[in-house]
């Protein structure tokens, strides 16, 4: 497939399993805003379908706990056709390598990845290539007024052996729908705000910056608008997430290190390695609450990212 997009004008590929990115991205400020942008907006609906794919099993291991719910609005009346691609009693997807391609007004994103389901009381695995295809009004309408995924397509599947790797299950991917929602809304994109239930929160949950000397605790919504004179054109990319959730409650707490490259309000070059420390809760009611978050900036990275950081 030949990129025809203005940004990414060669093939970008990436090595992701959500958890950390390894591909630098483009280094033009609009194009890195834009890249940002539509890869942490699709990142995120992505992670809902994966994560309501392992769901529709009625999977029981994470049963000491409310059940994890996925909103499937995104693909809409198609949800059973698609689904129907896959195994039935899936209890593991692993991401393993992803694609993003920009076509007119349409992103392409291929996903690789393995999907151990059981079959006759037999754990199987199939390695999956697949590829979802994007309207850009992911990053123009909200998430729950549009149906951003205009297809998926299965490209490939063929047998493998059973990874050892284990825990990617409902929750690995309800946490990582929040993260990347969030990753979203630092680049100016709302779109995905109801996947955070953002309203609910954003004006009072206690948000601390802290630059070098310099501190600041206000609310979201305000420390936001500050951080924005700072870093205020550019995107952010993950490099890694990590979970905290040892007492198997719906409380977590999620450590993401970001890269951030643009330029301040002054147009003067900014690259930043931020630290974000952010604590959240599943509601009774299945939607999020942002407790805190702290974030710190770090002294940003020389040497290349390499491979995967988790």
């Amino acid at each position: 497939m030949k990129y025809l997009g203005s940004f990414l004008k060669t093939l970008i590929f990436m090595v992701i399993i959500f958890v950390g990115v390894a591909d630098a991205g483009p280094t033009k400020i609009e194009d890195r805003a834009e890249y940002s942008a539509s890869l942490n907006s699709i990142a995120s609906v992505v992670m809902t379908w994966y994560g309501s794919l392992i769901n529709s099993t009625k999977n029981t291991s994470e049963s000491n706990s409310q059940p994890v719910i996925f909103n499937t609005h995104p693909i809409a009346g198609h949800w059973e056709q698609y689904r129907a691609h896959y195994p039935k009693n899936i209890n593991q997807i692993i991401i393993t390598n992803t694609q993003l391609l920009k076509q007119d007004n349409d992103y392409y994103f291929t996903v690789y990845s393995n999907i151990s389901f059981m079959l006759k009381n037999k754990a199987h695995t199939d390695s999956f290539k697949e590829l979802f295809v994007f309207s850009d009004s992911i990053l123009k309408q909200p998430i729950n007024l549009s149906y951003p995924i205009k297809s998926i397509l299965l490209e490939a599947r063929q047998e493998k052996s059973t990874p050892n790797r284990t825990g990617y299950k409902q929750k690995h991917y309800k946490v990582r729908e929040f993260a990347y929602a969030w990753l979203s809304h630092l680049e100016d994109i709302n779109t995905l705000d109801s996947v955070m239930n953002a309203k609910a929160w954003i004006n009072k949950a206690p948000y601390l910056l802290e630059i070098g000397a310099d501190k600041s605790q206000d609310s979201v919504s305000n420390i936001l608008k500050k951080r924005k004179t700072l870093l205020a054109k550019g995107g952010h990319l993950l490099r890694s997430l990590s979970v905290k959730n040892t007492d198997s409650s719906d409380t977590f707490i999620l450590e993401l290190i970001l890269e951030w490259k643009g330029e301040n309000a002054e147009a003067t070059p900014v690259i930043a390695k931020i630290k974000q420390t952010l604590k959240i809760h599943i509601k009774a009611d299945k939607s999020w609450e942002v407790i805190n978050i702290k974030e710190k900036h770090l002294l940003p990275m020389i040497a290349p990212w390499m491979g995967l950081l988790c």
